[in-house]
């Protein structure tokens, strides 16, 4: 008897303890998953185009819609086999469907808090990949899909700031490279496709991923930056052979250029109240500082300051921040929208305003 109490309470730990285990193994991809994924990231690219009022995420949400009712009328009764088993050109169009799925994921993951120039520059990548990957074509046994354009640490990247510094970034996908055939071809252009100035430098490949160095100067012209990769892949009896090519896009923003109107009371001693207005020298660089000096003669004993800003960004918006008021002996800091800070130091008798990095992790 007591030994069938035991085997009952053996056999109710064990069913507990399967109840919390998890599988480890991922399942494999097939067609109707794909798709629907596709489905609930159109769905939140929609809202967010609503949220933003982005009539070119709608656009992109409209064609991720597009490409779920290809894909799907593609397949037919192959929805539910695995990617790996089916025909060539199904197989690849589930591929750079699911690419298109991890591109809007990343972008909706990293999009929020990102100021009007680098948001648009955002959107416009990814609504130009979306396209991209729509409209490719060709396929083979190894066709390279692109589904990631990645910093060297895997933070996702859709557009670049202008600069004079080298960058390097990295492209994540399928198929990107063969360790059995040269490394792969990559080639940057224009939206037209015109070469530019400065090629990108191969620094590392895998068969998931390539590394890359962009030259001093890349990203002094605004628009979309276009990276073409052809690879080879070695077919027995057959040598290498290039594949179909594989694109990855980028934007690159506007330059940076963001002005600072401030309004500086003085609350004197007697309660009069100073004020002195004016503006500090535009910041055109993330990471600048613009400073300005006050003229003393506001008022000869202030008990207290407070300080209001207006910032404006080059691409129209603009926003108000403050007043914030401290003793006259304090100083005042507060921030302003993209990262921003202005700052009253009494003592220097100095408004400044500083920028950070970027405060936008979809953009280098």
């Amino acid at each position: 008897m007591r030994s069938a109490r035991w085997l009952i309470l053996l056999g109710c730990c064990g069913a507990l303890a399967a109840g919390h285990v998890q599988a480890q193994i991922a399942p494999r991809l097939t067609g109707e998953a794909v798709i629907g994924r596709l489905d609930a990231v159109r769905q939140e690219l929609a809202e967010r185009a609503n949220m933003l009022h982005d009539d070119r995420l709608t656009a992109a949400s409209a064609r991720l819609g597009t490409m779920a009712d290809a894909l799907r009328k593609a397949l037919g009764n192959k929805i539910s086999q695995p990617a790996d088993i089916i025909d060539d050109s199904s197989r690849v169009a589930v591929l750079r469907a699911d690419a298109a799925v991890q591109r809007t994921r990343a972008y909706l993951d990293t999009q929020p808090g990102c100021p009007g120039s680098d948001a648009k520059a955002m959107a416009d990548g990814l609504a130009a990949t979306i396209d991209r990957l729509a409209a490719a074509s060709g396929s083979s046994k190894a066709t390279p899909v692109i589904s990631g354009v990645e910093t060297i640490d895997h933070r996702p990247l859709f557009a670049l700031h202008p600069g004079s510094t080298p960058i390097a970034l990295a492209l994540a996908g399928s198929n990107l490279a063969d360790p059995q055939c040269a490394d792969p071809q990559v080639t940057a252009t224009d939206e037209q496709g015109k070469p530019v100035d400065g090629q990108p430098v191969i620094t590392g490949t895998l068969p998931t991923r390539i590394e890359l160095k962009l030259p001093n100067g890349t990203g002094n012209k605004s628009g979309t930056y276009l990276l073409h990769v052809v690879t080879k892949h070695k077919s027995f009896l057959m040598g290498c052979s290039a594949q179909p090519e594989a694109l990855a896009v980028l934007q690159i923003t506007q330059p940076l250029r963001v002005s600072v109107n401030y309004e500086l009371t003085a609350i004197c001693s007697n309660g009069q109240r100073m004020p002195a207005t004016g503006g500090l020298p535009d910041i055109t660089a993330y990471g600048g500082t613009s400073s300005k000096q006050i003229d003393a003669a506001m008022c000869p004993d202030p008990s207290r300051y407070a300080i209001s800003a207006k910032v404006a960004f080059g691409d129209g918006n603009s926003a108000s921040v403050g007043p914030v008021e401290q003793s006259a002996t304090a100083d005042i800091t507060m921030g302003l929208p993209a990262g921003f800070t202005l700052s009253w130091s009494p003592s220097t008798r100095t408004v400044f305003v500083r920028s950070v990095s970027s405060v936008c992790k979809g953009v280098y």
